[in-house]
């Protein structure tokens, strides 16, 4: 399971919010299918336990535990405006099941509870992510709290962490780009500047602006790290196939894993013996196995020296790899290259 499934369930999911559902909905058809996105196995009631009544005589709609980690999970109807009561009941159940997490959600709102902050229960909400218009970054932020590899190293802490860091990033960015927008329109009128790209950078050398607002304005806020560290998760979709890959920095390897699809038939205009050969060379190794749905599925993990045959394996012909890979953010892996390798094509 993948970042990607999770936004094409958000995607899906949007269409509901006009017509808000009640609780039985919310639960089976925006909860369960959330959580079998984000890589929990909703038909395993060690898993995903439903309403069950603990020792201390509390009850939570589902209780989700993997690996080290759990959290007690209640759920609402969409309508229903969640608050003290509702946050109080899925704090105590989790308290007694001997984690300080729990989450409430009423299909649209998802609030993450940490029972170690102090004061009333409203107070405890350590994060808060609704679905809206931002389609993109809801589905990430609530994939970086709700993988269940995440749980699996009961690592939510430093999980909340970056999807906080990330929200503020949003909030002065969109702050910039309200307010400085107009200096850099001004700065272009002004000098009769031909485009807002050279305006910006004009702006920013007079002093109006900043260098870090200009990349903000030019989209380049977040810039590419020269160094980056640990291990990070990257997805791909081509029509139906949908994979995941881990790029590890230090030596510069690519694997895709296990589990992953890929398309069964060649792009368009990689009918080239070499591509044919690496495929048919895969499913005789037994690494590629054919689905019955037109695609092929990797019985276990594969290593590769670089993004662009990465992601030729699962395509079915060349792509950038760069380009293509996105991190659990929506970026794409561009981003987290090296700079030293940034002339290499």
């Amino acid at each position: 399971m993948s970042l990607a499934e999770v936004q094409d369930a958000v995607q899906a999911i949007q269409g509901w919010l006009d017509d808000p559902p009640g609780e039985a909905v919310v639960r089976q058809c925006i909860v369960l299918r959330l959580l079998l996105a984000a890589g929990f196995d909703i038909w395993n009631p060690q898993e995903i336990v439903p309403e069950e009544t603990n020792a201390g005589g509390r009850r939570s709609d589902f209780l989700v535990r993997r690996g080290q980690g759990r959290f007690a999970l209640e759920i609402k109807g969409m309508g229903v405006t969640l608050g003290n009561r509702e946050y109080e009941q899925a704090v105590t159940y989790s308290v007694h099941e001997g984690s300080r997490w729990a989450v409430v959600t009423n299909g649209r709102k998802w609030v993450v509870l940490d029972e170690h902050l102090p004061g009333r229960y409203e107070q405890r909400a350590t994060l808060t992510l609704e679905m809206g218009h931002d389609t993109e970054h809801f589905a990430s932020d609530l994939y970086a709290v709700l993988s269940a590899e995440v749980w699996e190293r009961d690592a939510l802490e430093g999980a909340v962490a970056q999807v906080r860091a990330r929200q503020q990033r949003r909030t002065d960015e969109a702050k910039i780009r309200r307010e400085k927008t107009r200096v850099v329109e001004a700065t272009q009128k002004e000098f009769e500047i031909a485009t807002f790209g050279k305006a910006a950078d004009a702006a920013s050398k007079m002093g109006r602006i900043t260098e870090a607002e200009r990349d903000v304005l030019l989209g380049l806020g977040e810039g590419v790290p020269s160094a980056p560290q640990g291990d990070i998760e990257f997805t791909s979709a081509v029509g139906e196939a949908r994979a995941t890959a881990i790029y590890r920095p230090d030596d510069g390897s690519w694997t895709v894993k296990a589990g992953s699809t890929a398309r069964r038939e060649l792009l368009p205009g990689s009918s080239s013996r070499g591509v044919r050969n690496r495929r048919q060379k895969l499913l005789d190794e037994g690494v590629l196995t054919v689905l019955d749905d037109g695609l092929l599925l990797f019985a276990r993990d594969l290593s590769h020296s670089s993004p662009s045959s990465a992601a030729a394996d699962i395509a079915g012909g060349a792509r950038n790899g760069w380009e293509v890979w996105r991190d659990t953010v929506g970026r794409p892996a561009q981003h987290h290259r090296p700079t030293k390798q940034a002339a290499s094509p």
